[in-house]
Order: structure tokens, then C-alpha cells, then sequence
């Protein structure tokens, strides 16, 4: 299965608020969290009782926008593997909590055989 990795602002305002929704992301399934920067310095990733600088050594991790809904994020994740990648980087949204909990498209036939 692939990770996924999520760049946070460096420019933390609210540090209650930063750290829950860093909470979140990891409960959710996100395997790192980062710090947006322009160099590698500035790009520590957080995740699982490790700090590190840069990207895991030996694994390919790939950035790529935050898909706009379930269909595409499912499509990105299913692309992205088959490719060989170990995992993406996306930006911080507030979508992606709800993206990383219920990867897959709603199935909502059940509205369709309710509405005839």
C-alpha cells in the first residue's frame, strides 16, 4: 500500500491547532508529516518517533496536488503505486483527513433505488 506524506506550513500561528491537526493526519493514516521549505533543510518530516531531513533513503516519494475528490485521490494513489513509488507528498487541506480515513468513492446507490 502507499504512504502518504503531508507539507505543512512552517509558519505555525497556532500551536494547539497545529498539532491537532497533525494528530489527526497520523490517526487517520498519513505516515509523515512535514515542513514546507524551499531546501532540504527546511523539509523535516516527522513521522512515527523519527525525525529525518529529505526523504527516507531508498524509497521514492513523489509530490503531486491534492485531488480535487475521492475519485481522483483513489486514482492518484492507485497510479502512483503501480508506478513503484513508496509513497505521495501533498499539501495540507482540510479535505485530506476525510481523504485518508475513506479513500474510496461514496457509494451512495442506495439514495439511487430511494429516489427511483
Amino acid at each position: 500500500m502507499i504512504k502518504v506524506a503531508v507539507m505543512m506550513s512552517a509558519t505555525i500561528r497556532d500551536g494547539g491547532g497545529f498539532l491537532a491537526e497533525v494528530r489527526a493526519l497520523e490517526a487517520a493514516g498519513a505516515e509523515m508529516i512535514g515542513l514546507d521549505g524551499d531546501g532540504p533543510e527546511h523539509q523535516i518530516i516527522v513521522g512515527r518517533g523519527r525525525v529525518v531531513v529529505g526523504e527516507p533513503e531508498g524509497e521514492t516519494w513523489v509530490k503531486v496536488p491534492i485531488p480535487p475528490d475521492k475519485s481522483a485521490w483513489a486514482a492518484t494513489l492507485a497510479d502512483q503505486e503501480a508506478a513503484g513509488a513508496t509513497g505521495i507528498i501533498v499539501a495540507w487541506d482540510p479535505r485530506l483527513v476525510d481523504l485518508l480515513r475513506n479513500p474510496e468513492p461514496d457509494d451512495r446507490s442506495d439514495l439511487l433505488m430511494s429516489t427511483g
